[in-house]
């Protein structure tokens, strides 16, 4: 407890002389007072812009992936994958015949 007690008493005497020694702020309305230099790194600093390459064109890139014209694999009002009279190739589990 003694330890305690002697070091909240060193610690207020300090105290009470550090508040003498802090600095003075210079009065903001006198245009002659000294202000410390503000130095700022920009956040541009080290910017790289970023370009892009040569990239094909989208119409280039469609003729890429379509089909050739005039095969399209389907004709009108059948759908892929069926047969001839537009069944299914495939049976449903629980369909009744």
């Amino acid at each position: 407890m003694r330890t305690i007690s002697a070091a909240l008493l060193g610690a207020g005497a300090a105290l009470s002389l550090l508040v003498h020694a802090s600095t003075t702020i210079p009065d903001p309305t006198d245009a002659a007072a000294s202000v410390p230099a503000v130095t700022v790194q920009s956040a541009f600093d080290g910017y790289k812009s970023w370009q892009d390459g040569e990239a094909p064109s989208w119409q280039q890139l469609n003729r890429a992936v379509a089909p050739p014209r005039g095969v399209t694999g389907t004709t009108h009002g059948q759908q892929p994958g069926g047969d001839a009279a537009g069944k299914p190739d495939h049976q449903h589990e629980g369909d009744s015949r």
